[in-house]
């Protein structure tokens, strides 16, 4: 079954939720799209994505954590037919246009120190890849920290990695970094580094897929008044900033609810952090003195179709991968009994699976007390009498 969604999602039947298109966002993807070949739900992604990244950090929730509107994007199609660069690039040209401080733009990156380096002349910026994969290999150069470096931008706003030499140091503070690029869903199965997973930047991202739309010779543009329109009205949203918004209490149950019905899955991490970045960016795309029930529900959808987009494009399977190496653990450890943590990864030939993957099935079952580590440092089925502190081979264990 995987073999075969690594080749195409077009027969998957996972569409995104077009009843979420709402709001200044919505109309215009509907005007952007409408009379060509560019999918309607990459415009509202890439919308959502640039304007959450021009209200940032000035629009947030009333809620116990920091609540952000920058997104990691990534849109995804099965060929050149789907026009995901268009829907960036003409995106990108839209909100360029607002009489606003936009964001800056930059289409593309070498390295830790390059990008800090236009971070520190413009602390909101938007990091453009056409093509997200050259945005993964330059993070698979040796010694390069640009991975760790925009791992950690995501949530936070300072970066420092100090070292001997003071020409090599990368220090960003204040930073309001935000990405969107375009992959073909191949692609994006197979680009992945094993740090990256480990790291945990997939889970980062904000996914978007479409199938093509038939052909137009003849592209239509966009109605210049209608564009117009939109514009003086988003303008008029972001005047409104900087705003914090309030819950409704209907809603907060109704978010409640769907927090406590995910599933235990890899693929639900940060899901819904995602989900409290597009809270507040709906109502205000949707004109709400408050974050209501029906803007509760949109994100949801778009959230529970964001899982399923993950768990099809998911590159190492990792919640079966995960499932089999527990299994195999256990069965290890049953027949020969205490094992170091090497000898154990031999035995299952754990890195077949990955070194991450292995790690992270240990400590689940470290977790539910299954495996345990005795007084001379080797893994044992429990119920075995733990010693103070785990092996540090094994205690080392990637988030």
């Amino acid at each position: 079954m995987k073999k075969k969604l690594q080749h195409s999602l077009a027969h998957t039947h996972l569409t995104f939720p077009m009843e979420t298109v709402t709001g200044t966002i919505g109309e215009l993807a509907r005007l952007l799209a409408a009379g060509t070949e560019v999918p309607e739900e990459f415009y509202y992604v890439a919308g959502l994505t640039v304007f959450g990244a021009t209200c940032s950090p000035n629009l947030t929730t009333n809620v116990g954590v920091e609540v952000d509107t920058r997104f990691y994007t990534v849109l995804l199609g099965d060929s050149y037919s789907v026009k995901k660069s268009t829907a960036m690039r003409n995106t990108i040209e839209f909100f360029s246009g607002l009489n606003t401080n936009t964001p800056h733009v930059i289409h593309g990156v070498g390295s830790a120190e390059g990008l800090a380096r236009e971070l520190i002349q413009n602390p909101r910026l938007i990091l453009a890849q056409d093509e997200f994969r050259s945005f993964l290999d330059k993070t698979k150069v040796q010694s390069s920290v640009l991975l760790p470096m925009t791992t950690s931008l995501f949530e936070g706003h300072t970066w420092d990695n100090s070292t001997k030499d003071k020409e090599k140091c990368v220090r960003v503070s204040d930073a309001h970094l935000s990405v969107i690029g375009c992959c073909t869903t191949e692609t994006y199965q197979n680009m992945w580094s094993q740090e990256a997973i480990a790291i945990g930047f997939p889970n980062r991202l904000f996914l978007a897929n479409a199938e093509a739309k038939p052909k137009v010779a003849w592209p239509e543009a966009p109605d210049r008044k209608a564009l117009e329109r939109i514009k003086a009205h988003i303008q008029r949203q972001l005047a409104r900033l900087a705003l914090t918004y309030e819950i409704a209490p209907a809603a907060k149950r109704a978010w409640e609810d769907w927090y406590q019905a995910l599933p235990q899955s890899e693929h639900v991490k940060r899901l819904d952090a995602i989900g409290l970045r597009l809270l507040p960016l709906i109502a205000l795309s949707n004109d709400k003195e408050i974050i209501d029930v029906e803007t509760v529900h949109d994100v949801c959808a778009i959230l529970d179709y964001e899982l399923k987009l993950r768990m099809l494009t998911d590159p190492i399977d990792a919640d079966n991968t995960i499932a089999k190496l527990e299994e195999g653990i256990r069965r290890a450890l049953k027949v020969k009994g205490p094992l170091s943590n090497r000898e154990l990864r031999r035995t299952i030939h754990a890195d077949r699976a990955g070194v991450w993957a292995f790690h992270k099935a240990l400590k689940n079952l470290r977790e539910v007390a299954d495996v345990g580590v005795t007084r001379a440092g080797l893994l044992a089925l429990a119920p075995v009498k733990e010693k103070p502190e785990c092996h540090q081979d094994c205690h080392q264990v990637p988030e």
